[in-house]
């Protein structure tokens, strides 16, 4: 396990500016994206579209469960682990309630793979990925937190290593049963290498600090459910309402379009403690660095998705041979929608680093709900259509009300826990 981190400076680790830090953070996640979509490859290659579409129901089950807690967590580490006042406090709450929630969804998790399906073992490796990725967004949000940024990445890499590398092992062995393990294996070796020690005992927390820290973590499980969930869902309705073989081509695309959004939270995660470490300072200084980073991140991402888009075809025979060529249809407006998400990366954690972390959630639970309902009522005619009909609506909606929010409302003042206001350097 990592040694703690001094907490006696606002950047107690590596160090550089944020152009640095979200290059390195991209990197490492960039290699977790190209894994996770090596992973669904050489299921579709070796295992076929019926088992593509069942095991990446199983993973949006499993990234859907984190979402309501440990994710959270994890994004509260990145943003009160630079905070000095808080700190220590807000490790140790943050521990003790993730382990809580932890616990919670692995035991709900079992109906709800059974629901879809699965057998035994399926359902028991879905609760293993539930535990030990639970354990990896969570160690993640904390070393970007410490800002230890390069142990994330070295780590994402060997992790991804051996997902691969095992996974080759499990299909060739003809262990199919057993398809969700080296990912969740991969994963419990990032948590366990760097899970973080210290953090203050109950009876020690500061007075207001764990209503701080878990108020914090609520909108953003909030916000991280309405956000991922969005796209996670797709899978779920698809699963639901059409057959194996359209599912499994609909997974090829999904899995074409998700390293690409997961670049995008890269870029967020790493622009949250950068905001939040700015909060001492002025806010003409945060709302610059805001439109600076929001516009290099809008022009790389509409040439990100542009491309994705225009080479779809070549892409999907590529990797996945000509028999899911057909999955383009669906693909190219999927990678629309999760564009449209994506350029939100700065004006999010904007929000969620400057106390607006509740708007920030009611926006995405409205964009939620709105795409659910249409999902509901299309997909049952439609099909694949209607899910990403509802799917288009909440995430355009959602992201054309975080973008311009982000860019017109001013930080909310910093305060301490007896709510006086923090000095600032400049107005």
């Amino acid at each position: 396990m990592s040694a703690p981190t001094p907490r006696d400076s606002p950047v107690s680790g590596e160090g550089g500016g944020v152009l640095s830090r979200t290059v390195v953070s991209t990197i490492g996640m960039g290699v977790q994206g190209l894994a996770r979509f090596a992973y669904t490859l050489l299921i579709g290659r070796l295992a076929g579209p019926e088992s593509l579409g069942e095991i990446s129901a199983l993973l949006s089950l499993a990234v859907f469960a984190v979402l309501f807690w440990p994710a959270a967590a994890g994004v509260a580490a990145s943003r009160f682990l630079p905070d000095l006042r808080l700190s220590d406090s807000a490790l140790g709450v943050l521990k003790r309630s993730f382990a809580v929630s932890v616990i919670v969804l692995a035991i709900l998790t079992v109906p709800g793979a059974l629901l879809l399906g699965s057998d035994l073992a399926k359902t028991l490796g879905t609760v293993v990925l539930v535990v030990s990725y639970s354990g990896y967004v969570f160690v993640r949000g904390v070393l970007f937190g410490e800002d230890r940024i390069t142990r994330a990445t070295v780590l994402d890499t060997v992790a991804s290593f051996v997902s691969i590398t095992a996974l080759v092992g499990v299909l060739l062995a003809g262990w199919h049963w057993a398809t969700l393990l080296p990912l969740a294996a991969s994963y419990a070796i990032f948590a366990v290498a760097s899970w973080p020690r210290g953090g203050v005992a109950s009876a020690g927390v500061l007075p207001g600090a764990r209503r701080e820290v878990l108020i914090f973590t609520r909108d953003s499980a909030i916000a991280l459910l309405a956000t991922g969930g969005l796209l996670l869902e797709t899978m779920v309705f698809v699963r639901a309402f059409e057959t194996p073989i359209v599912a499994g081509l609909f997974a090829a695309g999904l899995s074409l379009a998700t390293p690409a959004n997961q670049l995008a939270q890269s870029v967020q995660q790493v622009l949250v403690p950068h905001f939040a470490r700015m909060l001492s300072g002025s806010a003409r200084a945060i709302r610059s660095s805001l439109v600076r980073v929001f516009l290099v991140t809008l022009a790389a991402f509409v040439v990100l998705f542009g491309l994705l888009i225009w080479l779809s075809p070549w892409i999907l025979s590529v990797f996945y041979g000509d028999s899911y060529r057909e999955a383009v249809e669906s693909m190219r407006p999927l990678l629309v929608a999760v564009c449209a998400m994506s350029i939100t990366a700065a004006p999010a954690a904007y929000l969620i680093a400057v106390g607006r972390q509740g708007l920030f959630a009611k926006i995405w639970l409205t964009a939620t709900v709105v795409g659910t309902a249409v999902m509901l009522v299309a997909s049952p005619a439609l099909g694949q259509w209607g899910v990403i009909s509802g799917f288009l609506i909440g995430a355009c909606g959602g992201s054309a009300a975080v973008v311009i929010c982000g860019l017109t409302l001013a930080p909310r003042i910093p305060r301490d826990l007896a709510g006086s206001p923090l000095p600032s350097n400049s107005p």
